[in-house]
């Protein structure tokens, strides 16, 4: 039954119908077919009574037969497209299909003068929720009209055209007439009443409608526009994860490959260093010689090549250390630190190798007093590593300088800047620059910067880096 009911709801609606037409399609189907069932049980009881009866099919039947084939035409004809005509068929034919029809040939029962006009204000609900007041004014207020009029004479056009003989062959008269006009006055005030009372009603209550749908679309639209926000933001923060996960994985590539690098660079000259030693203990024959056999040469040979595994094998100890060092960083210990004091410090640490190497120093403070909060060790740490890659990207500089300023920028966080004019850095190493063991120096873990980085960040703080070929670097601490 439900899908019955949904496929005659949606009779004739399309998809580029807009959603109130759309609407108005749905409740006049709804309205024809509850209106053809109606009709249809009272065709069936009226039916069923006249057989009882032994009574001849009158007009009475004829026209609630019409008023059903009415119902049945009006779904067809929305069936195939024609709403519209559906819709105006509803709001005008069933009043003349089942009232003035029959009327207008005469065929008047007597009862009809006291419930025709309450049928009539009930048939005139239906424009009111068909129609839009606002936008259909024209057939709006000529639907009403049509229907107030109806109200009105009514009983008059009954009066004028009835004709008692087609119901009762022995009647010519309508006894109720005469009741009826010692109050008709006030019987006809009470229908008009009726009818403004229950349309006013009606139409202050679509009015309401009307302005709840409003808010509830402007609402509608705002949700809309927000779902469509946190969509894209969901999309980026989604984009932003895979591109993660996508640098994570680059860097344990690069990770695993630098190590990999290391250990092999390491591991190989050792071992050919072992087997070319081991030879030096063997004859032709592969078999290990006695100690008188072996020269005084051959044995300074292998010290020499023990010594030299030693070194390297050390060196590999060291690497090793180092890597495990980048997880053994200690939890900061903050306090209010005063700039122009670890500059000081610096400084004296600095001022021997400044001096050897012809490094033209300078440091500013902005406001001298500036102050913030860190381990004092660790970012001494962290300065300490950029000073020594500075000066080492200054080797060949003919008037090397190096500077240190610290002050507050645009959102107010303490920021430190370490700048040389050095060779500069390549976008190539920019790239890998905070990787750990990735360094282009000879014999150089390339930990520093990868330690600095983690100390920072331990602060909630960030290491940037900018860099132009042959015109320094600049690195900023910023707290």
């Amino acid at each position: 039954m439900q899908n019955i009911w949904n496929y005659i709801s949606n009779l004739g609606t399309t998809g580029e119908d807009k959603q109130l037409s759309q609407k108005t399609i749905v409740l006049s189907n709804q309205l024809n077919f509850v209106m053809l069932i109606t009709m249809l049980l009272l065709l069936v009881y009226t039916l069923i009574g006249q057989r009882l009866t032994h009574n001849i099919l009158s007009y009475g039947t004829l026209r609630v037969a019409l008023t059903l084939l009415l119902s049945f035409l009006n779904l067809v004809i929305a069936r195939y497209g024609y709403t519209k005509l559906s819709r105006l068929s509803l709001i005008f034919l069933p009043s003349i299909v089942f009232l003035l029809g029959p009327t207008l040939i005469g065929y008047v029962q007597e009862e009809e003068f006291t419930y025709y006009p309450y049928v009539v204000i009930g048939i005139s609900i239906i424009p009111q929720l068909l129609v839009h007041p606002h936008k259909e004014k024209f057939l709006y207020w000529f639907s009403l009209s049509y229907y107030f009029l109806l109200v009105i004479f009514i009983d008059r056009i009954m009066v004028h055209f009835g004709k008692p003989e087609l119901v009762e062959s022995f009647m010519n008269s309508y006894p109720i007439i005469e009741r009826i006009n010692t109050f008709y006055l006030y019987y006809k005030i009470a229908q008009i009443a009726l009818f403004l009372f229950i349309n006013a009603g009606i139409f202050y209550l679509r009015l309401l409608n009307f302005r709840f749908e409003a808010e509830l679309g402007s609402k509608n639209s705002e949700l809309n526009l927000q779902n469509k926000e946190l969509k894209e933001q969901k999309d980026e923060i989604e984009r932003q994860k895979d591109e993660l996960i996508s640098k994570e994985i680059s860097t344990w590539q690069k990770l695993v490959y630098i190590i990999s690098h290391e250990i092999v660079n390491s591991a190989i000259p050792i071992t050919n260093l072992a087997g070319m030693t081991a030879q030096m203990l063997e004859d032709e024959s592969g078999v290990v010689q006695k100690p008188e056999k072996i020269g005084e040469e051959v044995t300074g040979d292998i010290h020499h090549s023990l010594r030299i595994i030693e070194s390297r094998t050390r060196g590999l100890i060291n690497f090793v250390k180092a890597t495990k060092s980048l997880t053994d960083i200690p939890k900061p210990n903050l306090r209010k630190i005063f700039l122009r004091d670890l500059f000081e410090r610096i400084t004296i640490l600095y001022s021997a190798k400044f001096k050897e190497t012809g490094v033209k120093f300078e440091k500013e403070i902005i406001p001298p007093d500036l102050f913030f909060e860190a381990d004092l060790e660790l970012i001494e740490q962290v300065i300490i590593n950029l000073f020594q890659n500075a000066l080492d990207a200054m080797e060949e500089i003919s008037d090397p300088r190096l500077s240190i300023i610290a002050r507050k920028n645009e959102t107010g966080h303490v920021q430190i800047s370490i700048s040389d004019n050095g060779k500069g850095i390549s976008d190539e190493v920019l790239e890998r620059i905070f990787l750990p063991f990735y360094s282009t120096k000879a014999n150089n873990s390339g930990i520093g910067l990868s330690l600095s980085q983690q100390i920072m960040m331990l602060h909630h703080a960030r290491l940037e880096v900018s860099s132009t070929i042959n015109m320094g670097a600049t690195f900023i601490m910023i707290f």
